[in-house]
């Protein structure tokens, strides 16, 4: 009997960690949806994944529109039938103290963090559930967990994500639906371009190395869960 086709969706699919995520299940033969705002990147990358044998679709909007949002995931619903895994990776960071901070600056932080992850959360949900399987995976950061100096926007914004996804897992795991939180430390990507924080980039983790991480959640049985799991350099100095 052949196994049929796992389909994945990954906000922020088209740069960075979500990249290196949507190749990766692209090599363990899904059929990969890609979501951003860059439509440039987001051609590149389904370019990538069409010309290894893959399938690849995009869709460029915001994931903080829950409007977009909703219309994405009805489109892929109506061609595929259902999306088995949520990778919600889509975010961004603006690093200043908070006495320097704007509300706009952080507005900015918390829709994509977390908007985001609820807006596309909740639209996958009716569709998991009336099929009672299905994989929610939020990339988060140790600063869901940890402070620092320049980072009370962005950790208040990923603590709530934690929150959340911590939450949901409880909420819809009696219908067999998975919900993890994968939380790295530094992570070699454009992450950082522009910021006073500048990591040992030959030391940090790379975005495959978050990639294996989301493999290896969706590669246990379906009655195994890991809800939650820190990644981080062995030795970023």
């Amino acid at each position: 009997m052949i196994k049929e086709k796992e389909i994945s969706l990954v906000t922020g699919g088209n740069r960075g960690i979500g990249k290196s995520i949507a190749l990766r299940l692209a090599e363990e033969k899904h059929d990969i949806i890609i979501i951003g705002r860059d439509e440039k990147s987001l051609k590149k990358t389904s370019a990538e994944i069409i010309e290894t044998g893959g399938s690849c679709d995009y869709f460029k909007g915001d994931v903080a529109d829950e409007t977009f949002v909703r219309n994405s995931v009805d489109e892929i619903i109506k061609k595929y039938g259902k999306i088995d895994n949520l990778i919600n990776n889509a975010g961004t960071n603006v690093f200043k103290k908070a006495i320097d901070a704007s509300l706009d600056e952080f507005k900015i932080q918390i829709e994509a963090n977390l908007y985001g992850i609820f807006n596309y959360s909740k639209a996958v949900l009716p569709n998991m559930i009336e099929r009672k399987s299905g994989a929610i995976i939020n990339i988060i950061s140790l600063a869901g967990k940890n402070s620092f100096v320049g980072g009370a926007m962005y950790s208040a914004s990923k603590h709530a994500a934690l929150g959340f996804t911590k939450s949901l897992m409880l909420e819809v795991r009696e219908y067999d639906i998975r919900v993890s939180a994968v939380c790295p430390g530094s992570v070699d990507t454009e992450f950082f371009s522009g910021s006073a924080i500048k990591p040992n980039r030959n030391k940090i983790l790379k975005p495959d190395d978050i990639a294996e991480t989301v493999i290896s959640i969706l590669r246990l049985p379906v009655h195994a869960l890991i809800s939650e799991v820190d990644i981080r350099p062995t030795n970023p100095k």
